[in-house]
C-alpha cells in the first residue's frame, strides 16, 4: 500500500517537473500560430451577418475562409442589434397598447362588459335551442 502511495508521488513529481521545463512561447511561435489558425467556410446566413454587421461591404468580398473569432465577433454584434430592435418594438408595442387601451376606456368598453355581453348572449342563445325542442 506504501509503495503505491510512494509511486503516485513519485508521479506527480515528475509531471510537474516535466510541465516545468516546457519552453515559453516566443514571439515568432504567436506569428505562426496565427498563421495556423483553423480556417472556417461561413455559410449563406453567417455571410449575411458578416455583410449586415459591416465586416464586409458584400457577399463578394468575402473572402473563402475566415477566422472562428469573426464570425463568432459578427454573431454577437448581430445578437445585440437584433436584441436592441426587439427591445425598442416591446416599447412601442407597449405604448400602443396603453394609447388603445385608454381610448376603449373613454368609449365605455371593457372586458367586465364584454364578458357580460357574452354570456347574455350564450344564455338567449340556450334558451332559443331549448325552447323549440320542448
Amino acid at each position: 500500500m506504501n509503495k503505491l502511495i510512494l509511486s503516485r508521488a513519485y508521479l506527480g513529481l515528475i509531471r510537474r517537473s516535466m510541465s516545468a521545463q516546457t519552453p515559453a512561447p516566443s514571439e515568432g511561435s504567436a506569428a505562426a500560430r496565427d498563421n495556423m489558425a483553423p480556417k472556417y467556410r461561413p455559410t449563406e446566413l453567417q455571410k449575411t451577418i458578416l455583410v449586415w454587421t459591416k465586416k464586409y461591404k458584400s457577399k463578394e468580398e468575402i473572402p473563402k475562409f475566415v477566422s472562428p473569432e469573426l464570425i463568432e465577433r459578427s454573431r454577437s454584434e448581430a445578437r445585440i442589434k437584433i436584441s436592441n430592435v426587439l427591445m425598442l418594438l416591446t416599447v412601442l408595442g407597449s405604448i400602443a397598447a396603453i394609447f388603445l387601451g385608454k381610448s376603449a376606456a373613454k368609449r365605455g368598453e371593457s372586458i367586465h362588459k364584454m364578458n357580460q355581453d357574452f354570456h347574455k348572449q350564450y344564455r338567449e342563445n340556450f334558451e332559443k335551442t331549448h325552447s323549440e325542442t320542448k
